[in-house]
């Protein structure tokens, strides 16, 4: 994936050199086919799969290194809970709300996303 399609499917640029955009996308790849279950990334790859790893790189990079934390709050009455939602799980998250129908088409898994050994992750939901 180049620099250019990363920009195409995503609409953000990135400051990388060539090499270590190379080992970004290298090690986006082995993930998401880990995520996916695949035992390889495919040598021919459809856009719609392009489109998930290039999201899939944006959502990761967006929790890279320091997060910008984001705090929710809920309210009922008298009491309040507020909570970070500042880890790489919500980049999961996102992409499995934003990108169902191609996780679902390209999984090996049974369903969604194989976030750890016994649990998983699709669709906004954990299983």
């Amino acid at each position: 994936m180049t620099k250019d399609d990363y920009k195409l499917w995503t609409g953000e640029t990135v400051d990388y050199s060539d090499a270590d955009w190379q080992r970004v996308v290298n090690v986006a790849k082995t993930r998401l086919a880990s995520l996916l279950c695949l035992d390889s990334w495919p040598a021919e790859v459809a856009d719609d799969l392009e489109m998930l790893l290039a999201n899939f790189i944006c959502a990761v990079l967006r929790f890279q290194g320091t997060p910008e934390a984001s705090v929710s709050s809920k309210s009922v009455r008298n009491f309040t809970i507020s909570f970070n939602s500042d880890s790489a799980v919500n980049a999961f998250a996102q992409l499995g709300d934003n990108y169902s129908d191609i996780i679902e088409k390209y999984s090996q898994c049974g369903t969604g996303l194989k976030v750890e050994g016994s649990k998983g992750y699709c669709c906004g939901k954990r299983f």
